[in-house]
């Protein structure tokens, strides 16, 4: 068995390993063969155009409008979805309303929650329209003035409104006309 020797053959072994890399990088790179011949180099594709997608601007939603607004609170109220009712009143309007259910004979509620769920009960239980005619008396985008005659019974108020935030707030209600 021989064994390998870094002094007697450090030189020649040294210069065949890099003899032999020299020749396997040769063989890989394009234009020469394993063999050194020159090959025919491959003509690169031309880079196809890619489409670069504009991006579109972003759509802004158009503010909801007052009529809008209050259509959703009162849907709210009907079913009732009591956050979303409540959340459209302002305190000062709900203390109002609860004292108003308490002077017509409605008596024990408390709180927005129980008055937004006892009027859902009464109007299905006299199974009154949510249809309304809506006139807008003013609008801005942050204040609002409507007139709502409510088709079902005749009823009708003034309805006042406030945006300070995305979602329409209703500040006060007055009844003018009774059916």
């Amino acid at each position: 068995m021989t064994t390998w020797r870094a002094s007697r053959y450090g030189k020649t072994t040294i210069a065949a390993a890099v003899f032999v890399v020299m020749m396997a990088l040769a063989s890989c790179s394009p234009g020469t063969d394993a063999s050194g011949s020159a090959t025919a180099t491959p003509t690169a594709a031309s880079p196809t155009p890619v489409a670069v997608e504009t991006p579109e601007p972003a759509e802004t939603e158009s503010p909801q409008s007052a009529t809008d607004g209050f259509r959703e609170w009162l849907e709210a109220s009907r079913l009732p979805d009591v956050d979303t009712a409540c959340a459209r009143l302002t305190p000062e309007l709900v203390t109002r309303m609860i004292a108003e259910l308490e002077a017509n004979g409605v008596t024990g509620i408390d709180s927005c929650e129980q008055m937004i769920t006892t009027t859902a009960e009464l109007y299905r239980s006299l199974d009154q329209s949510t249809d309304v005619d809506i006139a807008v008396q003013h609008e801005t985008d942050t204040d609002a003035t409507l007139f709502v005659t409510y088709l079902g019974s005749g009823d009708c108020g003034t309805v006042v409104m406030t945006r300070p935030a995305t979602e329409w707030i209703i500040t006060d209600q007055s009844t003018e006309c009774a059916g």
